[in-house]
């Protein structure tokens, strides 16, 4: 942390119920804006409060600081027969009020459930001595060392207990998974973590190989396509997978500039000589070879005509081209088809009897089963193909089912590439 910088957390403050003086600040790693002789009495009631709020989350904010507790109601009529039969308690973080709450949560409740414990085991928070002893270092370096350490800390609290508290990682919300997305791997997973996920994930997992795309692999471990699309959305959220679209070789890819860093990092390159060599291949790949095919995707060419034209025997293509485009060397140049029938515009006008807008929302959901329908300009082929309906190069629609619904004629689709 450097000394411009905004500390992680400003301090943590150790609150107590007294029979006498109410909720008092036993000790504070430093002053803050919640300190006993300026503002504490304000939230006092909140920080040590009734048992309707123990165990629960508790977020207050004063002036450019926020305060996080986790109250803590130990009952015991014997052991605090001299304290109303028992004992209450809050370690409060003192955070920035711009900071994002859910992020300093878990190392709350968990500090408060490691005090709870020593309290419970050996009256650490009861015992004066102890709790001067070794509560105010300890919570002096959990400060010193989130600050420090890059947001977590490992610190001995009392005799062999040692505190492991981390700030969690925000991530961004995964993207919704369409059904012609492919996911590939971005990790390697740990067989331990494996073993802890639910039985759908696990068989998810096990399908995954960078060429099937989502709806197979409902359809390959009979599982709902909803529940697919769910456990993916994990998995992208916990980085273990990335979504690349369908390998064909129809498809059209164009260079993007991060092949600059292929280019000047030796690490990458040898990772994806490693994993685009052809199964059984009997000589080497070379860096130069593979650089040489990426390269050749120029102006949206086709994969099958810059296969046929490299000619690199030695090179899986569909590994390459998958690798590229997890990796954003290459990017898909995807065709979505136009349909000229006005109709299907006009309906999207439809109005209900009555204009209730719950009746109107209903009408919109049973659009878009035809072809027709489903060529607006924000269906992709993938999106088409895994819904029953291919495109030859001429641009002529056939259903792949002889159930699905007649095609419009062949004159009346445009194809917008991007």
């Amino acid at each position: 942390m450097t000394s411009n910088s905004s500390p992680v957390l400003y301090a943590i403050q150790y609150s107590e119920f007294d029979i006498k003086k109410g909720a008092c600040v036993y000790y504070e790693t430093m002053k803050t804006n919640f300190s006993e002789d300026q503002k504490f009495h304000w939230i006092r009631n909140f920080v040590c409060p009734e048992p309707n709020l123990q165990n629960k989350l508790i977020v207050l904010s004063i002036e450019n600081q926020k305060l996080l507790g986790c109250p803590v109601i130990i009952s015991d009529g014997e052991k605090y027969k001299n304290n109303r039969n028992e004992f209450r308690f809050n370690a409060c973080f003192i955070i920035p009020s711009q900071a994002d709450a859910l992020k300093y949560e878990v190392a709350v409740r968990k500090l408060a459930k490691y005090l709870r414990t020593l309290e419970v085991d050996s009256c650490f928070l009861t015992d004066e001595s102890l709790k001067k002893q070794f509560l105010k270092p300890a919570l002096d370096e959990i400060v010193r060392q989130i600050n420090e350490n890059g947001e977590q800390c490992s610190v001995k609290m009392y005799s062999s207990v040692f505190v492991n508290l981390k700030l969690l990682e925000q991530r961004a919300e995964p993207p919704p998974v369409a059904s012609s997305d492919v996911p590939m791997f971005c990790n390697n997973i740990d067989l331990s973590d494996l073993e802890q996920m639910d039985p759908m994930t696990q068989r998810v997992i096990a399908s995954i190989d960078g060429l099937r795309h989502v709806n197979k692999i409902s359809q390959d471990t009979d599982t709902e396509l909803a529940l697919v699309k769910a456990a993916m959305q994990n998995l992208i959220y916990h980085n273990v997978i990335r979504l690349v679209p369908i390998f064909s070789y129809k498809n059209r890819y164009i260079v993007t500039p991060k092949i600059q860093e292929l280019y000047a990092d030796v690490n990458l390159q040898k990772e994806l000589v490693f994993f685009v060599v052809r199964n059984g291949a009997k000589d080497c790949v070379s860096f130069y070879e593979c650089f040489r095919m990426i390269c050749a995707f120029d102006h949206g060419s086709l994969v099958k005509d810059v296969v046929n034209k490299m000619k690199a025997n030695n090179i899986d293509e569909k590994k390459l081209v998958q690798y590229c485009a997890l990796k954003g060397y290459l990017r898909r140049v995807r065709d979505y088809r136009i349909s000229l029938d006005e109709s299907i515009y006009m309906n999207n006008n439809t109005e209900t009897s009555n204009g209730n807008a719950e009746e109107v929302e209903a009408a919109k959901s049973k659009l878009k089963k035809t072809l027709r329908d489903l060529c607006d300009g924000t269906n992709d082929s993938d999106s088409l193909a895994c819904q029953g309906y291919i495109f030859n190069p001429r641009s002529i629609p056939t259903a792949r089912k002889p159930t699905q619904q007649p095609t419009a004629p062949m004159d009346s689709y445009l194809t917008l590439w991007k």
